[in-house]
């Protein structure tokens, strides 16, 4: 079970979804969310369990199941991040669920900015407890993994000229060379963090995730030897899914070649989050979109091959035209996100 919901809406926020929402009883087996098809309800679990699942290379029937999903979690919130649905929900025995128009939640994010603050930040935080889920379990990813570089292209586009101005004006930029650690499985994640140059590879521990382990041991004992799990790009910002629930970080992030990292401390944007619902309506939406990517790249590489190259395949083929513009904006707001901090991108 969890209780993000209860911890991040208000009261008003609670009653909107109570006032407008529908109950849905579900039979085991009833499909909730179809593959393939955009979503027009969002629904959260009251009681029971919805398993996440997806199809095999060739062989459309058989389906592997990717995550189980219990009380307080909610699917069907693709369109609100711009992204394609790539699995099927259903529940996995007598489940009820509070069910929302998309088209209603649309409407509430537009009208009250408080809201959307609060309601995309917990739209991140369980992503980002669906990816830990992942990341604590190594062995059901496909190791090697490369991530595309079109996620600063997509979404810096969402954030305005003002949201750069004030990152810039809080952060410090730090250069790291060859094989740098920047940040170390089973420790807690200080700042938040935006690669601006080069590459940074992310691996997790082998075995069972044993923070504590990993944290007094020593840093060398605890990353020797990690198979990678992601190659991450410009734009990325390693560790957020720790900077979000403070937990300690799952997986280990260090460069490849020499590096150029922004780092704004924890204090510093929690502050602001708390005090600019607008800022935190866009930044708790960027970051959503950031660990669905993350999850669509990574947490569905399972170690049975189909199953994730089916649906990078079909993610790939989702870029419209829409999407084009969008990391065409995404570019010109990051390059001047760069011109402004003074630093000429190597590409």
């Amino acid at each position: 079970m969890t209780d993000t919901l209860l911890r991040v809406l208000s009261n008003a926020d609670l009653d909107w979804m109570i006032a407008h929402g529908e109950h849905q009883p579900l039979a085991a087996g009833q499909s909730v969310l179809h593959p393939h098809r955009v979503p027009d309800r969002i629904s959260l679990i009251i009681d029971g369990s919805l398993g996440e699942s997806a199809a095999t290379q060739g062989a459309v029937d058989e389906a592997v199941l990717l995550d189980e999903l219990g009380q307080g979690e909610m699917v069907g919130f693709s369109p609100l991040l711009n992204a394609p649905n790539l699995t099927a929900v259903k529940a996995l025995k007598t489940t009820l669920t509070l069910s929302l128009t998309i088209a209603q939640v649309q409407l509430k994010l537009a009208e009250d900015v408080a809201f959307a603050a609060h309601f995309y930040h917990a739209i991140a935080l369980q992503l980002a407890d669906r990816l830990r889920r992942i990341f604590e379990h190594p062995d059901r990813v496909r190791f090697g993994n490369e991530r595309s570089g079109n996620d600063v292209l997509t979404v810096f586009g969402e954030l305005r000229d003002s949201d750069i101005d004030w990152l810039t004006s809080f952060g410090q930029i730090e250069t790291l060379p060859p094989g740098r650690v920047l940040l170390q499985a089973g420790r807690p994640v200080e700042s938040l963090t935006i690669l601006l140059d080069g590459q940074l590879e992310m691996s997790a521990p082998q075995e069972t995730f044993n923070p504590l382990a990993l944290c007094f041991l020593g840093l060398e004992h605890s990353t020797r030897d990690q198979p990678a799990l992601a190659t991450l790009s410009q734009g990325s910002m390693p560790g957020i899914i720790s900077f979000l629930d403070f937990r300690p970080l799952p997986v280990t992030v260090r460069s490849l070649g020499e590096a150029l990292v922004f780092a704004v401390p924890r204090p510093t944007l929690a502050t602001k989050l708390q005090v600019d619902d607008s800022f935190a309506s866009r930044f708790y939406r960027v970051v959503a979109i950031q660990i669905m990517e993350q999850l669509q790249t990574v947490g569905l590489r399972l170690v049975e091959t189909g199953a994730g190259a089916r649906l990078n395949d079909d993610f790939n083929d989702e870029l419209d035209m829409d999407d084009l513009n969008q990391v065409s904006e995404g570019a010109k707001k990051f390059s001047w996100m760069l011109a402004q901090l003074g630093v000429n991108g190597r590409g």
